[in-house]
C-alpha cells in the first residue's frame, strides 16, 4: 500500500535542519505483513532527542530510513503468523526482541542480542526490509519507524494498551516515559523518603520526576539550563529546581542536601553532567546513567578515589530496565489511574511535512515532547 512518510535521506552532521532539510517527506511502499508482521496505522507519533542523535549521525544507522521510534496506533492487518494482536487494537509501538536469546528468556528484552542486530542493520527483527522509495527498498528505524500513516512491525513491537487513553498520550509511551520511569521505579527501585537528583528536564525527566512521586520520594531536586522546563518540573513533583547555568549544579545540590543525594539521574547523554551527576551523591549512592552520549565517547574526568571511599555506584538504564510486552500496559494503566499526568509533556503538533522545523525546535533545547501527526 502507498504511505507518506518522512525519509532521512543521510546524517546531517552540521547546520540546521530547517535549513538544510535532510528529512523528505514521500510516498513510499509498505508491503502487506507476513508471518509474524503486523501493519498499523499510525495516530500518533512523538519526535525525542534520540532523532537529533540519529539525525547528527551519532548512532549506527543505514540510510536512508523511515524515521520515528516512538508512536502509537491502530492494527491494521496481522501475519498468518501473528498471536498477540488483532485487528482494530490500540497498541504503543515497543521495540523488537526475539523471545529466545538469553536477555529474553530472563525478562530482560530490552537487551536483546538479535534486537541489537537488526537496528544496526536496519531492519526488521527478521532481516526483512518492507519499505520502497521509487522502487528501492529503504530502510527501518529501531524497527519502528513511526513517522508514516503506515508501518509495519513485528508483533511483539506492537503491544496492545486500553483504549481509555488517548492515542496522543499512548504516542509518548513509546520511550520517553518508560525510559524516564523505567529508571527510577525499576532500574534504581528507589525507596520511599529517599533523595533524588534528576538531570535534565525533558520528557525522559519529567517522566523521572512523577515516578518519583509516585514512589513517595523525598527530596527530588530538577536540574536543567531552562527555567521554563524547571517551572514545569515543579509542577509535577519536583521539590527543589536548580539552573545549572546560574551556578555549579553540585553545589547547588548538595547546599539542599547536605550530604548528597542518594540517587541521580543523568538523563542528558554528556559526560560533563554525568560527572556532576556522580559527584552529586552521598556516600552508598547510586548514579543511574540514561542518556546516550555519541558512541564513542570516552573522555571523562570522574573521581575514581571518591567513588570507592564513598561506595558509590555507577549503573546503566537501558529502556528503563523493563521487558516493554509486560511494562507498557501497566504503565498505560498508571496514566488511565492518574497516576502520570502527559498533558504537560506535548508541547505542539507537527505534520510529515514540518518534520524538519520540528528537529530544528529540539536541537535549540526548546519544548518537551512534539507529536508527529500523519
Amino acid at each position: 500500500m502507498k504511505s507518506t512518510a518522512a525519509v532521512l535521506m543521510g546524517p546531517l552532521e552540521s547546520g540546521d535542519f530547517a535549513t538544510e532539510r535532510p528529512v523528505r517527506t514521500a510516498e513510499i511502499d509498505v508491503e502487506a505483513p507476513t508471518g509474524t508482521e503486523v501493519l498499523i496505522e499510525i495516530g500518533a507519533a512523538s519526535l525525542c532527542h534520540s532523532d537529533i542523535s540519529m539525525s547528527r549521525g551519532h548512532h549506527d544507522k543505514q540510510y536512508p530510513f523511515v524515521m520515528g521510534h516512538e508512536g502509537a496506533g491502530y492494527v491494521q492487518a496481522v501475519g498468518d503468523d501473528v498471536t498477540t494482536v488483532e485487528v482494530g487494537q490500540q497498541v504503543v509501538l515497543g521495540r523488537m526482541s526475539c523471545g529466545r536469546c538469553e536477555y529474553c528468556r530472563i525478562g530482560r528484552s530490552n537487551l536483546c542480542e538479535r534486537r541489537v542486530q537488526a537496528r544496526k542493520a536496519g531492519t526488521l527483527r527478521t532481516g526483512a526490509r518492507r519499505f520502497r522509495l521509487d522502487g528501492s527498498p529503504i530502510y527501518h528505524c529501531h524497527g519502528v519507524s513511526s513517522f508514516s500513516e503506515y508501518t509495519i512491525v513485528t508483533e511483539e513491537v506492537a503491544i496492545p494498551v486500553t483504549d481509555e487513553i488517548p492515542i496522543r498520550h499512548a504516542s509518548l509511551l513509546g520511550c520517553g516515559v518508560f525510559t524516564g520511569a523505567g529508571a527510577v521505579m525499576n532500574t534504581a527501585d528507589i525507596e520511599p523518603g529517599a533523595d533524588i537528583a534528576i538531570f535534565g528536564c525533558g520528557g525522559v525527566g519529567l517522566s523521572a520526576i512523577q515516578a518519583a512521586d509516585v514512589r513517595g520520594a523525598g527530596r527530588v531536586i530538577a536540574v536543567d539550563l531552562v527555567d521554563e522546563k524547571l517551572d514545569l518540573a515543579a509542577d509535577l513533583g519536583a521539590t527543589h529546581t536548580v539552573n545549572s547555568g546560574v551556578a555549579d549544579p553540585v553545589e547547588q545540590i548538595r547546599d539542599i542536601v547536605d550530604d548528597g543525594v542518594d540517587y541521580a539521574f543523568e538523563i542528558v547523554g554528556n559526560v560533563g553532567v554525568a560527572e556532576q551527576a556522580i559527584e552529586s551523591l552521598a556516600p552508598l549512592g547510586t548514579a543511574v546513567l540514561v542518556g546516550a552520549p555519541p558512541r564513542g565517547t570516552k573522555e571523562t574526568e570522574l573521581n575514581y578515589f571518591d567513588v570507592v571511599l564513598g561506595e558509590r555506584s555507577i549503573v546503566g538504564s537501558f529502556n528503563g530496565s523493563y521487558d516493554l510486552p509486560t511494562a507498557i500496559p501497566k504503565l498505560a494503566e498508571m496514566v488511565a489511574r492518574g497516576r502520570f499526568d502527559l498533558d504537560p509533556l506535548i508541547s505542539g503538533e507537527r505534520t510529515l511535512d514540518e518534520v524538519n522545523e520540528a528537529l530544528s525546535e529540539l536541537d535549540s533545547g526548546s519544548g518537551i515532547r512534539q507529536l508527529i501527526i500523519p
